[in-house]
């Protein structure tokens, strides 16, 4: 897989102190883009040559190119698609800086205009009339509000609150939901709508350093694109490749934070940090999927996502550390880490109706408490990491030396730092199936796992 890019970008900024008080910040920025992907053959293997053919198409289908049916690939040459997307995007923004005695505050503005197109060099067989030439032309416009206040109660105590309402495009990975084969724009797709606020206090002494923070922000309309193979999502499109669209996604977060630092002594310094969030769907977005293997497009579905966790980040996070530097110029520090509340990405498609009403499920009754299990979203693991680091510096002459070492997950622990169902079973059937056949599950979730026991020692010269 390959991808190359032509790009021009353009920037200007202004900064004038209007006043005393008023500091003013502007810019405007272009950007135009034109990023192609295809495949490239690196390696014949002894062959003479490739068929740059679809073994699973019928007929024309299994052309990649129809302008170029049966073509024979050589080492460098493109193969299995082709296509460039296009992005112009110009965005213009102002920041007022207000700065007095007992308070700070700053209000901001911006304004995006972006478009995206797509342009197919393969007229693949799937979508013949859909894929060669340029799409239609995409545009969003968005704009955003942003403004924050730091009230100070003393020269050591401070109140700081930010906020911010904007629109964000999506981008052209969603706008394109199956960018590989076809120019087809997702349905439904529109510009997120994100607002949020934070309100943190802020102390601040010579040995002692803290701050305490609660935040909640809601994103709303997002989009989400997955490309998979499904066995059965419904009676027409059993074993195909699909793009599933899922739109009008909306989340909320929301949580506290805290950070302590303290200097016991001249050379003792201990910190703590922790962090527990509540990130959630608060809705059951519209759900479509295109098949390749007719070049069709199901109708919307809900899938029923609200409620569940955002998978890909811990909710809870812990840490204690502990720091010695000494007058002789080398340092040592550990550090203990507990983190909790991360939770497995689910599949979407085993949470719309298919996954009860399919015609796979008529030979099997369906056990509704085995198929809530079967629909509940996996809890990792908490774990615990424990780090160790270290350094010296020495001066030769006029020469600085440094040594820096660090060892990361000391105990060799073994844990999960995120994963995701597979769709490719998508009904109760085939879920029950799988869980019945007595040895490891076919398409069981995959699981990424963090990495155990490592370091690294980095030494440095300065002059």
């Amino acid at each position: 897989l390959f991808r190359s890019e032509k790009s021009i970008n353009c920037n200007t900024n202004l900064s004038s102190q209007l006043s005393d008080n008023i500091l003013l910040t502007a810019g405007v920025n272009y950007l135009n883009s034109k990023t192609k992907n295809f495949k490239s053959m690196l390696d014949l293997l002894g062959g003479n040559f490739f068929s740059d053919t679809n073994t699973f198409g019928i007929g024309e289908q299994q052309y990649s190119d129809l302008n170029n049916k049966g073509r024979k690939v050589g080492v460098g040459d493109s193969f299995g698609y082709n296509y460039q997307i296009n992005v112009s995007k110009l965005e213009a923004f102002t920041q007022f800086k207000f700065v007095y005695k007992k308070f700070d505050f700053y209000l901001a503005q911006t304004f995006s205009s972006i478009r995206f197109s797509r342009e197919g060099f393969y007229k693949n067989g799937y979508y013949p009339t859909n894929s060669f030439g340029k799409s239609e032309e995409v545009n969003f416009d968005t704009f955003g509000f942003k403004g924050g206040l730091t009230y100070k109660i003393s020269g050591r105590n401070y109140f700081d609150c930010n906020s911010i309402y904007m629109t964000k495009s999506p981008t052209s990975r969603e706008v394109f939901s199956n960018a590989r084969v076809n120019n087809t724009v997702t349905d439904g797709i529109s510009s997120e709508t994100i607002k949020g606020v934070d309100l943190s206090y802020i102390i601040k002494f010579p040995r002692f350093k803290a701050r305490f923070t609660g935040y909640f922000s809601e994103i709303l309309n997002a989009t989400d694109i997955n490309l998979y193979y499904a066995d059965a999502v419904n009676s027409s499109a059993n074993g195909a490749f699909v793009s599933e669209a899922i739109t009008g996604i909306n989340k909320r977060n929301k949580g506290l934070e805290s950070g302590i630092e303290y200097q016991l002594t001249s050379t003792f310094k201990i910190t703590a940090v922790a962090a527990y969030g509540d990130y959630r769907i608060t809705n059951n977005p519209n759900l479509r999927l295109s098949y390749d293997v007719s070049a069709s497009i199901s109708d919307v579905e809900k899938t029923n996502l609200a409620g569940l966790k955002q998978a890909g980040m811990p909710q809870q996070v812990y840490s204690f550390g502990v720091e010695y530097r000494d007058p002789k110029y080398w340092w040592i520090g550990a550090n203990a880490n507990y983190i909790s509340d991360n939770f497995l990405d689910v599949s979407n498609i085993r949470r719309t109706d298919n996954f009860y009403t399919s015609e796979d499920n008529s030979t099997i009754p369906i056990d509704q408490t085995l198929a809530d299990s079967y629909l509940r979203q996996e809890k990792f693991n908490s774990f615990c990491l424990f780090n160790l680091l270290g350094g010296k510096s020495w001066k030769v002459n006029n020469y600085y030396l440094g040594l820096f070492a660090i060892v990361n997950n000391v105990l060799n622990q073994t844990y999960k730092t995120g994963g995701f169902e597979q769709s490719r079973n998508a009904t109760y059937r085939q879920v029950f199936e799988d869980s019945q056949s007595g040895g490891a599950s076919v398409f069981a979730p995959k699981y990424f796992y963090g990495y155990g026991r490592t370091f690294m020692v980095n030494f440095y010269v300065s002059f």
